[in-house]
């Protein structure tokens, strides 16, 4: 019973699982857990589960399996987020505009008065101005002088062809030039390609040879990912029995690996 008078999630799980008349082994058979991890649940002792989003996942499939609705148990759980305070905005009281002001009015009548007189004067004033076209401008052609009478052309005497004498081109010996073998191409190493698939919310950590962290973040039931890398691997995975893994498209399977929800282990070429 919790301080508000209210049962406790444990309290209502293990009421739950009584009044449908499964036992705590049975249970524990079916969500994969241990009996101690079923206990804890049902006592609200979330602590010994490991870390808060392991405890959130636990709840979240038991009460899918006693047929409860798993986010009004989360809600009340430990650390549970606080629902956001309703915030109502307030109008603020309308404004009375400046352009509706009688005097701005007036000024922009006198501002306008003030432009369109001068230039209606202007215009009136030019209107008798002389619209006789100019006169046209004659342009002389300048005369060329005649062209100097072209002599006619010298008849052309062609010069006897003289043969050529014949060119003898030696061709220096070939050169033996010394044939270097080309060096055997570096095979680029294998990448690993490890692909998972969560049926619930599972941490991952995933390192490659080299120690760097190639993945690290907290899957979202339904999803998956695919991380390519220089074998071997360190994997963790968290609700690691929630989780479907492949190799290079070989299906690899976690269970050997797994301490109480956790499974640690070397992944090799």
């Amino acid at each position: 019973m919790s301080e508000s008078g209210q049962p406790s999630v444990g309290q209502i799980l293990r009421d739950a699982r009584e009044a449908q008349g499964i036992a705590l082994e049975d249970a524990a058979v079916r969500l994969r857990l241990m009996n101690r991890q079923i206990e804890a649940m049902e006592t609200d002792d979330f602590d010994s589960l490991g870390q808060p989003v392991f405890a959130r996942g636990f709840v979240r499939n038991y009460s899918r399996l006693l047929g409860l609705v798993p986010d009004e148990l989360l809600a009340r759980m430990p650390g549970a987020p606080a629902e956001p305070a309703v915030v109502q905005p307030v109008e603020p009281p309308m404004a009375r505009s400046w352009l509706t002001s009688p005097w701005l009015i007036l000024l922009m009548l006198g501002m306008l008065l003030m432009v369109t007189v001068p230039v209606g004067l202007y215009l009136w004033l030019n209107s008798d101005v002389d619209e006789n076209p100019l006169n046209p401008v004659s342009v002389t052609q300048p005369r060329l002088a005649p062209a100097a009478p072209v002599s006619p052309a010298l008849p052309v005497t062609e010069a006897p062809a003289v043969p050529a004498e014949p060119v003898v081109v030696e061709t220096p010996a070939e050169a033996t030039t010394p044939v270097v073998p080309e060096p055997a191409p570096v095979e680029a190493p294998v990448a690993g390609v490890v692909h998972l698939e969560f049926g619930d919310e599972a941490w991952t950590e995933i390192k490659d040879a080299s120690g760097r962290m190639l993945h690290r973040q907290l899957n979202q039931p339904g999803s998956s990912i695919e991380v390519r890398g220089q074998p071997p691997f360190e994997m963790v995975i968290g609700n690691a029995a929630q989780a479907r893994m492949t190799y290079n498209g070989r299906p690899i399977d976690l269970k050997p690996f797994i301490d109480v929800t956790v499974a640690r282990f070397t992944l090799e070429e």
